[in-house]
């Protein structure tokens, strides 16, 4: 499809290739200086202690929840619209998956909810920022701390964003982000695990690492471990049941350049996204987003969700040019994969089965401006000025 307006794709620039070029020409690829100082650099802009990179946000997901290493068969609560693989982390932690509903408008949980769906086995929660859009964190914290639960923040859409001053992505016990050339900052692909807890940042960076022990500072094993040898090299002591997860050193030379790029891309997508919301919310047809109070999000797309069919709509802005997705699984459970998979409900996902069926999002992209939106715009007004696209409202969908 050739689109003239796409939802994605990292701004790559003079000096994102001088630094994965200084990388390649030092024939020494595997994360070394580069991923460190990224590390540092990443967690310091969160207001974090400690930073892991990861070769994808889902990745990175991965290592946080492992790192809490959790006892098999505790549940840990998430959104029904998520994306799959951060679904799936749970699964392959051998942990249950709770799913509370998603709110039209927000596409986040509601923490009234998702304190209901607290039982005996739960441990954990996923807070997933859909599209960058904060979760209402200083509630769910409040919900965690009273039932003793861990909190990670799933902030792959969200790089840059703040809720009442503070970053999200600095709230949870944990929290992962995704670097993956659709997002806000870019590695090409890439991904990140940040915590305040030297422990766990300790396990992340083991199970990253084929499950490497990370503590023994002399070369060699010394007496820490009296089953192996005493001058057994502490690089091949392996502590955990681990993975290969890491990223490449030219990956994290270009996300240095970019994560200094991040105020002035978070800002353009702010004002593309102040102008499509302007232009978009004279169509009753449409449902438009809705945030928090104190939120300044750091918007990764405009989601949008109609009354009635969405089919026509994407249709015509498909054929056009307008680049469209579907917002994440929608309710995850309805999705073939999970056919026979143990999970528990958290109430009903009423409102994530309409997100499912009525929702969709579109770009607001830091490469394009006012001339590439009112083109977006004109597309919108040609749809609906035809009486054969007339719209379905649903009363009890209008005014969120």
């Amino acid at each position: 499809m050739n689109y003239f307006f796409r939802y994605g794709g990292a701004m790559i620039g003079a000096a994102e290739k001088r630094a994965i070029n200084r990388v390649i020409n030092s024939n020494y690829w595997p994360l070394a200086s580069e991923g460190e100082k990224m590390e540092k650099e990443a967690a310091k802009f969160l207001g974090m202690k400690y930073g892991i990179l990861a070769n994808s946000g889902s990745s990175a997901g991965l290592l946080a929840l492992a790192s809490l290493e959790l006892p098999q068969g505790s549940e840990v609560i998430i959104p029904a619209t998520t994306f799959p693989t951060i679904f799936n982390i749970i699964i392959q932690c051998g942990l249950i998956p709770v799913v509370v509903d998603s709110k039209v408008g927000t596409y986040n949980l509601d923490p009234d909810e998702l304190e209901q769906a607290v039982r005996e086995k739960t441990r954990a929660i996923i807070c997933v920022h859909a599209v960058g859009n904060p979760c209402d964190m200083p509630k769910v914290m409040k919900i965690a701390k009273k039932h003793k639960l861990y909190v990670i923040e799933d902030n792959c859409d969200g790089w840059g964003g703040e809720l009442h001053g503070k970053k999200v992505g600095s709230f949870g016990h944990l929290s992962f982000t995704s670097f993956h050339a659709a997002h806000i900052v870019a590695m090409g692909q890439g991904g990140g695990v940040f915590t305040n807890d030297r422990e766990l940042a300790r396990r992340a960076r083991m199970y990253r690492d084929w499950g490497r022990q990370s503590d023994i500072e002399r070369r060699t094993n010394g007496s820490k471990w009296p089953s192996l040898p005493a001058d057994q090299d502490a690089r091949f002591i392996y502590e955990k049941i681990g993975w290969n997860l890491s990223p490449l050193e030219l990956q994290a030379a270009m996300g240095r350049v970019q994560l200094r790029k991040t105020a002035g891309i978070k800002a353009r997508r702010k004002a593309n996204f102040k102008y499509l919301f302007k232009h978009l919310s004279k169509f009753g047809d449409l449902i438009l987003p809705i945030w928090l109070d104190g939120a300044d999000p750091s918007w990764f797309a405009f989601p949008l969700s109609t009354c009635g069919s969405r089919a026509p709509l994407i249709a015509f802005l498909e054929k056009n040019g307008v680049e469209t997705r579907s917002m994440f699984a929608g309710n995850i459970l309805r999705h073939p994969a999970y056919k026979n998979v143990e999970y528990r409900t958290g109430g009903y996902l009423d409102d994530a089965n309409y997100i499912l069926e009525h929702s969709f999002w579109i770009g607001c992209h830091p490469r394009y401006g006012k001339r590439d939106l009112d083109r977006v715009i004109k597309l919108f007004d040609f749809f609906y000025a035809e009486p054969t696209n007339g719209y379905l409202n649903r009363p009890d969908k209008q005014g969120l």
